[in-house]
């Protein structure tokens, strides 16, 4: 079976690499800016170790991946970020922290991740991934306000697709559960276990024409930047690459392909389940589609 999604000429598939950069903003959600140590320190390490090493393993086999990063994130390490925007990838927003924000100030607390980001990168913010993968009813209108072409959230799908929404067009370049290291090693699964997932879950898609889209993490933690992990990874990189007709995208670049071809297109997601949210309280699980 076929996805029919129109990659580009030649191309079998599209691996998207990206990164959430995840560091103290991670670890602020159970704890103070004073106690950022100790315990709470695996977010430091992913910058000070991690970084460096993932940077290095993505050069050597010449792959351009997208950071997510929070706004307190960035403000916190505007030095390493405008190292990865130099090796030329991209850096994105996951929101100005990784609290949900509130109805009544979410388009401010978007706002403040972008700009931040873009004020550390220089560059500018074209997508955005939340940060505990919920979004709210007016999140994919917000940010269309605020410039961006697609968003990252969604699992709904094998392929990116469009969201046709009353103020323009938003591009969807959904995620694979499977194909994140967060979920595995947060589990206390070895690199070798993580890596036949990837291998399984890699061949499956490829034998469809689907996305391949690996999340990492740069925690030390549950993220991949551990130097065994970052073996694994190297590994994983080398086997992809050796299939014929792979094509690695930024998730930029990805969406505005996705945004320029005909590809699928969808209404705004809320409008399907408008009726009953008036009678539930919304829980924030629009980026998983009920069955």
């Amino acid at each position: 079976m076929k996805t029919g999604f129109p990659w580009p000429e030649a191309t079998r598939s599209v691996a998207a690499v990206s990164v959430n950069f995840d560091a103290e903003s991670y670890d602020l959600l159970t704890t103070t800016p004073e106690r950022l140590f100790g315990r709470f320190s695996y977010g430091r390490y992913g910058v000070r170790a991690g970084l460096p090493r993932l940077l290095d393993v993505l050069a050597k086999h010449g792959i351009l991946a997208t950071f997510f990063v929070t706004g307190n994130d960035a403000n916190r390490h505007a030095q390493e970020l405008r190292r990865v925007v130099a090796a030329g990838h991209e850096v994105a927003s996951r929101g100005a922290d990784m609290k949900r924000p509130q109805p009544d100030n979410e388009l401010a607390w978007l706002r403040d991740g972008v700009e931040a980001v873009e004020q550390a990168t220089g560059a500018k913010v074209l997508g955005y991934r939340s940060p505990d993968n919920e979004l709210s009813p007016s999140t994919l209108h917000h940010l269309l306000e605020l410039g961006l072409d697609y968003d990252a959230t969604f699992q709904d799908d094998d392929t990116p697709y469009r969201f046709l929404l009353p103020a323009g067009t938003l591009a969807e370049i959904p995620s694979s559960y499977a194909l994140s290291d967060g979920p595995a090693y947060s589990a206390r699964h070895t690199h070798a276990r993580l890596l036949q997932i990837w291998r399984d879950e890699t061949r499956a898609l490829l034998d469809v024409n689907g996305l391949i889209p690996l999340v990492l993490h740069l925690r030390g933690d549950f993220g991949s930047s551990r130097v065994a992990r970052i073996a694994m990874l190297s590994e994983y990189f080398s086997e992809i690459q050796a299939e014929p007709g792979i094509k690695f995208m930024t998730y930029a670049a990805l969406a505005r392909w996705t945004l320029d071809v005909n590809s699928p297109a969808e209404p705004d997601p809320f409008t399907a389940h408008a009726a009953t949210l008036e009678n539930t309280i919304y829980r924030g699980d629009l980026a998983v589609k009920p069955l």
